[in-house]
């Protein structure tokens, strides 16, 4: 009696070798499907308004390749079709919860082989050691497969993973330490491992919940100043909400364009490092509230336009070239408050703020010009 026909093992060595050079021919096309792929997924995500930290791109190199297909685990009778993440990409994300609106995208926008696929979130196994992946395994839907210049990759596969920023700081230092599995840790180092997997896995909860209780502050602050209440601290959350609605700032902020300056970035959003440096000198000068800073601003009305005047003339070396200055809310506040503040500042502290040693002695000498009373301003123009 004849034994059924094995299938053809083609782990070895001379068929691998094959399979690799096969491999390296077709590797530019899988390369290709990498590069379309990750500007595909940009493109999704931002028309969902899912931000991203990072989204990372690799295409196995021929010898990660042959490694993989040289294991004796497991036999690969069609490795370039076997094979699931030759095409790998990472969408890492910065909350824990914006995965799952990652993974709703991937489910609507891509055929899912869900039997190689890993959807284990963290801590759904408390016996596990570290951060679970999610990652799936795609191919392109069957209307984009059907779209001429998709056509080429209709067959391929690719693996998605889809981290948060302390999910993915945690494989790759734990990849770093080659501790993949709770058996491969010293048992002298599992208690110190397990509880930083603890802690970060705390982290990324907490972050979510301090993201969603600025969401609320910013509400209920910007509902205060709406209804004229101007008597809280002064903080980013605050400083913000104020600077978008107050009359006062437009006016100041339209007036310096009147004078010269550029006003290409007014539209845009506030810089953090603008913020940090108004809030930086309004702690320096002592305003702790918001009303202090919007009489200190509405009170500058009767100089700021000679001020903002002066400011932009071209005297000695810069006669002989444009004086750009780009406006914003926040240095408009920080030109006021310098005027405001002179005795208080030097140009150390300036310098301290990383300010250009040339515009801070301008700044300055400008502000040390107007610094009597409201009728000396006035004759200044």
């Amino acid at each position: 009696m004849n034994s059924p026909k094995a299938k053809k093992d083609k782990n070895s060595t001379g068929d691998i070798e094959i399979i690799v050079q096969e491999y390296s021919i077709k590797r530019p096309l899988y390369e290709e499907y990498t590069n379309r792929l990750t500007e595909l997924f940009d493109s999704l995500l931002h028309s969902c308004n899912v931000e991203t930290h990072l989204i990372e791109r690799r295409t196995k190199e021929l010898k990660s390749f042959k490694d993989k297909i040289s294991r004796s685990s497991k036999k690969y009778l069609d490795p370039l079709n076997e094979v699931t993440d030759i095409t790998g990409i990472r969408v890492i994300v910065y909350y824990e919860d914006d995965i799952s609106e990652v993974c709703k995208l991937i489910e609507k926008e891509f055929e899912i082989d869900w039997e190689n696929s890993s959807q284990n979130k963290p801590g759904k196994n408390p016996q596990e050691f570290g951060y679970q992946s999610i990652h799936y395994i795609i191919k392109l839907s069957e209307s984009r497969r059907k779209l001429p210049e998709w056509q080429q990759f209709s067959k391929l596969k690719a693996e998605i993973q889809i981290p948060s920023v302390l999910q993915h700081s945690w494989a790759a230092i734990s990849h770093k330490l080659q501790y993949k599995r709770e058996a491969d840790i010293p048992n002298s180092l599992k208690r110190k491992l397990f509880r930083l997997s603890a802690l970060l896995e705390m982290a990324d909860e907490e972050f979510t919940d301090i993201r969603d209780m600025t969401s609320t502050l910013t509400l209920d602050i910007e509902k205060r100043l709406s209804e004229g209440d101007k008597d809280v601290e002064i903080n980013l959350v605050t400083l913000e909400e104020f600077l978008k609605k107050s009359s006062i700032v437009d006016t100041l902020v339209k007036d310096s364009v009147s004078y010269g300056f550029n006003s290409e970035d007014y539209e845009e959003e506030t810089d953090p490092d603008s913020m940090s440096s108004l809030i930086t000198l309004c702690n320096h000068v002592n305003i702790k509230s918001i009303s202090q800073l919007d009489k200190i601003l509405r009170s500058s009305q009767k100089w700021a336009g000679v001020y903002f005047k002066e400011l932009m003339k071209k005297v000695g070396s810069d006669s002989k070239r444009e004086r750009v200055w780009f406006v914003s809310p926040e240095f408009i506040c920080v030109l006021i408050l310098i005027k405001e503040f002179r005795a208080s500042l030097d140009l150390n502290y300036l310098i301290e703020q990383e300010w250009d040693k040339g515009i801070a002695n301008r700044v300055l000498s400008v502000a040390d010009k107007y610094t009597g009373t409201d009728s000396e301003i006035s004759d200044g123009k």
